[in-house]
């Protein structure tokens, strides 16, 4: 396990960021927004500025969390809108996503990065009562994502999948069926047992419900390329009542969860959610709890 953080869980002012996470005693980044831009959509000169700050802290990359395949309408008569609008997006077609991810890889090199995050699809707006992941889905999003991961493959890059709550995929288990239907060695999962938790149940047809988290991840574990770590407290006295929480405060057992990960050959990234200063809390949670897996 390679303990990291989204830079811009701190602030998206990255010389304020690298300077913090230094600090505090991490030394792995994963880069999304910046300045207001998703990583994906940087000029390679943009590129090269980011890149001279994470050196200057001695921060590597581990992953660019690129938002690309999110935004694309998985079907022509979608209807998709943004979560939240600060979330730095990179929208258009699917063939605009994957001429995109030509970028994104090129980005890459800048960054001495070999590992790029895409997601499952938004869920269309335009569809009440529709299940994510059907046949027709995971067929649809398999070819694409064969598509993006000889992309990949031809940059000598890896392309991890995030199952994602306003997705098509929201569990685990969903986007490891598109991994092996892919079958591709640029093709691996991130798994965000966050995002599985607070799935929309239903939208989710039956056949992905059903397993606890710690047996999602024995499941998915050979399949997992990259990690993000959140944590929730649900309370149904909420309009929203999936809370964010520190790391090791809410109804994720991260204390029994976070051992079984330390085998992992992968990075395991903080992505709270929480105000910069809880965030930093949750920083030296991690670096403490990777020092006593050491």
């Amino acid at each position: 396990m390679k303990p990291c953080i989204i830079t811009d869980q701190i602030t998206q002012n990255l010389a304020i960021a690298s300077k913090t996470i230094r600090d505090h005693g991490l030394h792995l980044v994963e880069l999304h927004g910046i300045e207001g831009k998703s990583v994906e959509c940087l000029s390679e000169k943009e590129a090269q500025s980011a890149k001279a700050l994470l050196d200057q802290a001695g921060l590597k990359t581990a992953s660019l969390a690129t938002t690309l395949f999110f935004m694309a309408p998985l079907y022509d008569d979608y209807e998709i809108s943004l979560f939240k609008p600060e979330f730095a997006v990179f929208r258009g077609s699917i063939q605009d996503h994957l001429k995109q991810l030509e970028h994104a890889c090129r980005l890459a090199d800048i960054f001495e990065c070999s590992v790029l995050r895409v997601f499952p699809f938004r869920f269309p707006d335009n569809r009440p009562g529709k299940k994510g992941g059907t046949e027709e889905d995971l067929d649809k999003i398999a070819k694409i994502m064969k598509q993006a991961a000889d992309i990949a493959a031809a940059h000598g890059k890896v392309l991890v999948l995030e199952n994602c709550p306003y997705s098509h995929l929201p569990k685990g288990k969903m986007t490891q069926e598109i991994v092996r239907r892919v079958n591709s060695p640029a093709l691996k999962m991130l798994w965000d047992p966050g995002n599985s938790y607070r799935a929309e149940v239903t939208q989710v047809p039956e056949k992905w419900l059903g397993l606890r988290l710690e047996e999602e991840f024995q499941a998915v574990k050979d399949d997992i390329g990259h990690m993000h770590l959140k944590n929730y407290h649900y309370d149904d006295t909420k309009a929203k009542p999936f809370v964010h929480v520190g790391l090791l405060e809410g109804d994720i057992d991260y204390g029994s969860l976070l051992p079984k990960m330390a085998a992992l050959n992968a990075a395991v990234s903080l992505e709270p959610e929480l105000e910069p200063d809880a965030c930093v809390r949750d920083m030296d949670v991690l670096v403490q709890e990777a020092r006593e897996m050491a």
